[in-house]
């Protein structure tokens, strides 16, 4: 079982990649005739406060693989088989479910701190990454625990699955129990975006272009990270406003605690996710804040009074960022299963 986590060294840059390097200290400029190395090159605003703001995270989970295809040659199907994809799960196990369903719980409370940037890397607030890192490790700590369940009852699921598949089982399909724990992994890294040093070494041309290319990223991003927290507040709170209003029956609609437990929690992380300075989205978050404070989904519940102010508010908040919403043809965030439900 692998379990990594490559932090920060004291230089505060950690590379993993060298075309994610350094571009850390981005008011540092080249003067050219201090007799120093020149510096990190400056990227201007609005992509720079995204750089002192945020560092990279890469995430990477692994489990084994549980289906294997089979061949139509070894079924039988009233049907063209050129048509047809057919697919066996090895294992029918609990304990590999349960690894499957913590995985998701990690993935979820990285996407809930961390904001959109490319596929595979999540921008992490700085204010948030020592809070992060613990969690991280709590995470490992934890999956391991459940691999370690999941490789004892390893053996046994085999011989179940030799039973249930029958004509279909392959023996080569069940490797031994230590290299299967050789399948699973946690490990994450942190690291800037930039541009490599060493190209400005091999072509001052390619360099620039490089350079540039990353603070048009840069800008960019904090301009989909703006849209992204409005959007997301936006759903959030247009949920709330539908689900607290009465149904054509005149009853109260039911709604989940998750309608209240998500928006808290997105109220809770704006203040390090707010790494645009956001001031018109922070003003509704505190009118949001105000409106839920003390208040429990019970509450809601059971007290008509109060589920009408809190309707009409989320009401009132949902009018507002409606109107400061960009609309464009898609959306980096979605909404959990729970929110959208």
């Amino acid at each position: 079982m692998a379990t990594q986590a490559t932090q920060f060294p004291s230089s505060g840059v950690a590379t993993a990649d060298p075309f994610l390097s350094v571009l850390a200290d981005t008011a540092m400029t080249d003067h050219g005739d201090s007799g120093r190395p020149p510096g990190p090159v400056a990227v201007h605003d609005p992509g720079v406060d995204l750089v002192k703001k945020t560092v990279c995270i890469k995430l990477r989970l692994s489990t084994m693989g549980n289906t294997r295809k089979v061949s139509t040659s070894q079924i039988e199907a009233d049907a063209d088989k050129d048509l047809l994809r057919v697919s066996k799960h090895l294992l029918d196990s609990a304990e590999l479910k349960a690894i499957g369903r913590f995985d998701g719980e990690i993935r979820r409370f990285l996407y809930n701190l961390c904001l959109p940037f490319e596929i595979g890397i999540h921008l992490l607030p700085i204010a948030a990454l020592e809070t992060v890192e613990e969690r991280l490790r709590k995470f490992a700590t934890d999956r391991e625990a459940l691999v370690t369940a999941f490789l004892a009852v390893y053996p046994s699921l085999c011989q179940d699955a030799a039973g249930r598949l029958r004509g279909l089982y392959n023996p080569a399909d069940y490797p031994p129990a230590d290299e299967v724990a050789r399948e699973f992994g946690l490990s994450w890294q942190y690291v800037s975006f930039g541009v490599p040093d060493q190209l400005k070494g091999i072509s001052q041309e390619v360099w620039e272009q490089e350079r540039d290319k990353a603070a048009q990223r840069m800008a960019e991003a904090s301009s989909e990270i703006q849209q992204v927290l409005r959007q997301s507040m936006a759903d959030l709170v247009a949920h709330m406003a539908e689900r607290l209003k009465d149904g054509a029956d005149g009853k109260p609609l039911k709604f989940k605690q998750s309608t209240v437990s998500n928006l808290v929690e997105f109220l809770s992380n704006f203040s390090f996710r707010n790494v645009t300075d956001d001031r018109q989205l922070q003003g509704l978050v505190g009118r949001a804040r105000e409106l839920l404070q003390g208040v429990a989904a019970d509450d809601l519940r059971t007290n008509s009074g109060l589920r009408a102010r809190v309707q009409q508010g989320m009401a009132t908040l949902a009018t507002d960022l409606d109107g400061m919403l960009v609309r464009t043809g898609g959306r980096k965030l979605r909404l959990s299963e729970d929110e959208a439900s």
